[in-house]
């Protein structure tokens, strides 16, 4: 994983994804609050604790220096505009698209031109109630493709699935109106992703599964071909 490209810009089909260290604490943001605009400080001070308010910021400030450099302009003077479902894309137009996510203290930024793409992150945590959640996300056989593995196994192949089906939904925009049941995932040996059946949206969907930080899973979802994949950390 490299600290930056050798250029910022994009040509449709390439993606750039970005790990960006989030910060827990308010004393440790240095400037970063700065850049945000007046509705993201507002809505940073409505979390009732301090490392959730913290990594708000650090995410957000992170995001705009970033795409920054992307777009070509000064971060706090970068503007979003707001999809149907709440997906937002920079307001400044010229075909850039960009996802988040953020798990603890690490989110997951992916950039690209034209094609929208979704990211997810999720810290493989082998308490969560997977069961009670794969219920309402998972395709009868892939819940029986679970079941029949190794439970040491379990945590990594549900997190890695997971995430593949946020990152699909995400891309699309589509916020609580599709269904994930709906998307039917199959995981090879190496947790290696192929859309078995899915909604229309997704029909020329490319997935990217790949691992940013140990004990993560992540997942990459684009509405179209893919030509090139980087990985960035800052």
């Amino acid at each position: 994983m490299n600290t930056a490209p050798d250029t910022y810009s994009l040509q449709a089909g390439e993606v750039h994804v970005w790990t960006v260290p989030l910060v827990s604490f308010n004393r440790d943001l240095g400037d970063l609050a700065t850049l945000l605009s007046s509705g993201e400080n507002e809505r940073a001070a409505r979390f009732s604790f301090e490392k959730d308010q913290a990594r708000f910021v650090s995410c957000r400030a992170n995001l705009r220096l970033l795409l920054a450099r992307y777009v070509g302009m000064a971060p706090e003077k970068i503007y979003f505009r707001y999809e149907p479902h709440g997906k937002p894309a920079v307001a400044a137009g010229g075909g850039w698209q960009f996802n988040v996510s953020h798990s603890r203290d690490v989110a997951a930024i992916a950039i690209s031109r034209f094609n929208s793409v979704g990211i997810d992150i999720e810290l493989i945590d082998p308490e969560f109630p997977r069961d009670e959640v794969a219920e309402e996300t998972m395709a009868a056989d892939e819940r029986s493709d679970l079941a029949a593995l190794p439970p040491v196994a379990q945590p990594g192949w549900f997190f890695q699935l997971w995430t593949i089906k946020e990152a699909l939904l995400k891309a699309a925009g589509a916020g609580l109106s599709l269904e994930p049941r709906d998307i039917r995932i199959r995981l090879d040996e190496e947790l290696q992703p192929t859309i078995v059946s899915a909604p229309q949206e997704f029909v020329h969907a490319t997935l990217h599964q790949f691992s940013l930080r140990p004990h993560y899973a992540s997942a990459l979802a684009v509405l179209g071909k893919t030509s090139a994949v980087g990985f960035y950390a800052l």
